[in-house]
């Protein structure tokens, strides 16, 4: 055999392995891409997305209802607690509008908790959640014409409002960059 064939042969078989090994590697990479864009897209979709469409449209409603209603002090203070007509329209306005949103908001946080940005679980989504199992008893007692009660135990954590408005900012970008 001749030597310039044994080492054109070789030289082939390393080049072919260098492109097949190359190949392999750009197929992982886009592979890895494509899995990245996938859960961002989920992300979006199923947790930030919708809880971004629920907390500001509650907010909204939240701040709407405070400017009509006992605006000047907490709506529940000591010393100047709200008059029978006012809890009634506490009692309308939070089983007709605040307790359906949250329980949406709830579903989606329990539902796609696997989808949130953080490795741990977000203190204000954990306050959340309480918060909305906190008004289920208060809600079920006013069914019944008990009206002693008129807050969930713990109080809406407006800090929520934020946290889903910069993770949704957060993932909007990293989509974009995983698009490009």
């Amino acid at each position: 055999m001749d030597d310039k064939f044994v080492v054109t042969t070789i030289v082939t078989i390393v080049l072919a392995f260098i492109a097949l090994l190359a190949k392999y590697l750009n197929d992982v990479k886009i592979a890895n891409r494509k899995d990245k864009l996938d859960r961002v897209n989920r992300q979006l979709k199923e947790l930030y997305g919708p809880l971004l469409a629920l907390v500001s449209s509650s907010s909204a409603t939240w701040d709407k209802f405070r400017e009509k209603n006992r605006n000047m002090v907490s709506y529940f203070n000591d010393k100047n607690p709200p008059s029978e007509s006012e809890k009634e329209i506490w009692r309308n306005w939070m089983e007709n509008v605040f307790v359906p949103i949250n329980e949406k908001i709830y579903s989606i946080v329990i539902g796609s908790g696997d989808l949130i940005i953080e490795d741990d679980f977000p203190t204000c989504l954990k306050d959340f959640c309480a918060h909305v199992e906190g008004y289920r008893p208060v809600i079920r007692n006013w069914q019944k014409n008990d009206f002693s009660l008129h807050t969930s135990l713990l109080n809406y954590p407006t800090e929520i409002v934020k946290y889903v408005e910069d993770g949704y900012k957060l993932l909007k970008v990293e989509q974009k960059k995983l698009i490009k």
